[in-house]
């Protein structure tokens, strides 16, 4: 009887002593689990409803642009230069083309030194011119009848191109029975007037003439002539 009473007690114990290490172990469990939770971060009430703040990103400024391109020039229409002769004008015309520029070459008419025609009369007729002819040439004076023009029935004693042959003439004959006298009559020569049209400068043109030994008046911007 003792016997099973003493192995009751011992199974007794042994059950005990596994239900404590039991809840020993399931309470260890419990603590690991618990340690290892993230622990709650403590935020303001203010903070709560405020939205996370984003970091924008910085774009670096443009750096300036060093190689600009220049402002491109307007279309202009210049006066190049004023030629006395066909051949320099058209060397000149060959130097502006080079430049990539329209080109206009226009022949106009100037003043040049007048003639001086050496005369007497006009004659109220021409009988009577033809009489003093007649004369004259009896005299051994070179001579002919003005037969047309302002001048007609008058007769020439001679036509020069410098005023001082003219009055060496008059000094010969002034003791002629018939007043000599003067005419200047109007000469004109041809110039080209050379003018050039584009994206360019008036000193451009010049230092590109004056390189071949074109150089004429200097260059002005002219408005209509180019049209």
């Amino acid at each position: 009887m003792l016997r099973w009473v003493f192995v009751l007690l011992l199974m007794a114990n042994l059950l005990y002593a596994g239900w404590n290490w039991q809840q020993q172990r399931s309470a260890s469990l419990s603590e690991a689990r618990q340690a290892s939770a993230p622990t709650p971060t403590l935020l303001l009430v203010e903070e709560l409803g405020a939205p996370p703040a984003t970091v924008a990103a910085v774009s670096p400024d443009p750096e300036p642009d060093s190689a600009a391109e220049p402002e491109e020039l307007a279309l202009q229409c210049w006066f190049a230069g004023d030629y006395a002769n066909k051949t320099t004008a058209d060397r000149a015309v060959s130097v502006v083309q080079a430049m990539q520029l329209e080109v206009k070459l226009v022949p106009r008419e100037v003043p040049d030194e007048p003639d001086y025609w050496v005369h007497v009369g006009p004659f109220g007729s021409r009988d009577e011119a033809i009489r003093a002819l007649q004369q004259l040439r009896g005299r051994s004076i070179d001579s002919f009848l003005i037969d047309e023009g302002e001048l007609r029935n008058a007769i020439s004693l001679g036509f020069f191109s410098q005023q001082s042959s003219a009055q060496r003439l008059l000094k010969r004959y002034r003791d002629l029975e018939y007043p000599l006298k003067v005419h200047e009559v109007p000469r004109y020569k041809t110039h080209y007037a050379l003018f050039a049209y584009g994206r360019v400068e008036g000193v451009d043109i010049e230092q590109a003439l004056a390189k071949e030994g074109l150089t004429a008046k200097s260059s002005k911007k002219e408005k209509k002539t180019c049209n």
